[in-house]
């Protein structure tokens, strides 16, 4: 178990995260209080991420940055495609 130091942050506390958690500024944590201590959760946070890349995705396809399985036909037939 890993442990977070409390620190003062202006006139509030905070944590530092480890980077590993792969947390950015804006990330949203939802927590749950169990007996004497905390159960934080980052399932919303892990959805908007895979939310952004999705779009990233699409937004690369409609800007014609990715080719279709006909254009890889196309250009690597010879490669496992067959013509």
């Amino acid at each position: 178990m890993g442990e977070l130091k409390i620190r003062k942050i202006g006139n509030s506390l905070g944590a530092i995260f480890p980077k590993d958690w792969e947390l950015k500024e804006g990330d949203i944590l939802t927590y749950e209080k169990k007996s004497n201590g905390y159960l934080l959760d980052t399932t919303e946070t892990a959805r908007e991420h895979d939310r952004q890349l999705i779009e990233e995705s699409f937004a690369e396809y409609e800007a014609a940055k990715m080719v279709s399985e006909d254009q890889l036909k196309e250009r690597f037939g010879k490669y496992g495609w067959g013509k």
